[in-house]
């Protein structure tokens, strides 16, 4: 989906390599651009977006929290209707027995 755009990227990266969990990424971030297409609505609006994967043989529950943000460039406002610009805030793992 091409109209969302996830502005600090290389934070969820960061977070996720720290942790050895690097290859969701993908997976978070495409599941955070449906959920935003379809369900946020707002300038602000906190959501949070959950994976579930093996990691060293651990089933492994990871919550990322994501925020909408405005576009705070008015000068591009027009061409930019229609996109929506998302914040990583933070990540949480839990394990799963």
């Amino acid at each position: 989906m091409n109209n969302v755009i996830l502005l600090n990227r290389s934070n969820l990266e960061d977070q996720l390599d720290s942790q050895g969990m690097l290859e969701v990424a993908e997976q978070l971030i495409e599941r955070m651009k449906e959920h935003v297409q379809y369900i946020a609505q707002g300038v602000y609006e906190q959501f949070v977006v959950d994976v579930k994967m093996v990691v060293d043989n651990v089933l492994k529950n990871i919550t990322a929290h994501f925020i909408v943000h405005e576009d705070e460039d008015e000068q591009y406002q027009e061409e930019s209707e229609g996109l929506k610009y998302i914040l990583f805030q933070d990540i949480t793992t839990t394990d799963k027995g």
